[in-house]
């Protein structure tokens, strides 16, 4: 899966967790029981008419107005582009412009509008995969002339920067996932593997079964190994820590590797083409190999129709 969707997808399923690792002053008045996902409402680039979606989108409710509602806006960048602070306000625009007009049809007055936003708020962040000045900014950006100007402001969160070892002693699950993007900071990839597997057992009983699958594929996908940090960490999982190889080669965490990428190859077309048919979800299902469903799932990110994905030779 490419990273960015993986990011998406983990921070939708991980919401709570991500607010309160990040975000702990808002996390602390959300009702995440009522989290509305808004993914899939269509927002449109005027005057042109394109459709256009924003990449993560969550509704929350707050258990102690003002505000009533956070707009959580979802971001995942693996590179520096200049035209990203733009991108932004152009996200925030369309959610400010979809979330008013889906409560009135004719025109805000200021105060008006202001009262919206009291009730209302955007909480934009970016999970960056490269090199900041520091772990966690807050970014703003403006345009237009001085007395009238449009702005937003959003976090970015340097991946890079931040220090596996500090926030593995974190109480959070989600940490399991994220270390392997941080700086490990004398962690050797063995055992910042069996560190995050580790910490993963003591939230076993908590998590999802969905949830379980994003960290172990996060594990086996992103934090890859060399052939001799390979031996080093198989020595560490059968001789010093055997608990973690009993969870992993676990049939049912195996079973759940697959399921999880089944799900993510359909949500995927699903979400490209509108709709698959009966008999490309049945092939989708019947498809056990590991290896097989994580080249589907590369292929579909890229491949043109459905039609061309069937002829890929992925269901001979």
């Amino acid at each position: 899966m490419e990273l960015d969707q993986f990011m998406k997808e983990l921070a939708g399923d991980f919401l709570r967790e991500v607010m309160e690792l990040f975000f702990p002053h808002i996390a602390q008045s959300c009702d995440f029981s009522q989290k509305k996902d808004l993914n899939k409402e269509l927002y449109t680039k005027s005057p042109e008419g394109e459709e256009r979606f924003v990449d993560v989108l969550l509704e929350v409710r707050c258990e102690n107005p003002p505000p009533s509602v956070w707009l959580i806006h979802v971001e995942s960048q693996q590179k520096k582009r200049v035209d990203f602070s733009a991108r932004m306000l152009a996200y925030q625009c369309l959610i400010y412009t979809r979330e008013i007009e889906s409560e009135r049809q004719d025109s805000f007055s200021i105060a008006e509008f202001n009262e919206w936003k009291n009730r209302t708020r955007i909480l934009s962040f970016v999970f960056c995969n490269y090199v900041l000045k520091a772990g966690i900014t807050q970014e703003e950006y403006k345009t237009g002339l001085t007395e009238t100007h449009l702005n937003c402001r959003y976090t970015c969160i340097s991946l890079p920067v931040l220090s596996a070892r500090e926030y593995l002693e974190k109480d959070n699950s989600v940490v399991c996932v994220l270390a392997v993007f941080m700086n490990p900071e004398g962690l050797s990839k063995p055992d910042l593997k069996v560190s995050c597997y580790r910490k993963l057992l003591s939230y076993k009983e908590s998590l999802t079964t969905r949830q379980i699958n994003q960290i172990v594929y996060a594990l086996e996908t992103y934090l890859t190994l060399t052939e001799h940090e390979n031996q080093i960490y198989q020595r560490l999982i059968t001789q010093v820590y055997p608990e973690v190889n009993e969870m992993i080669t676990n049939p049912l965490i195996e079973q759940g590797r697959q399921q999880e990428l089944q799900e993510s190859i359909v949500r995927f077309l699903s979400h490209r083409f509108q709709q698959i048919s009966p008999s490309l979800h049945k092939k989708i299902y019947s498809l056990t190999d590991i290896q097989k469903l994580r080249a589907l799932l590369d292929t579909s990110i890229e491949v043109k129709s459905l039609e061309d994905l069937e002829m890929n030779g992925f269901f001979d």
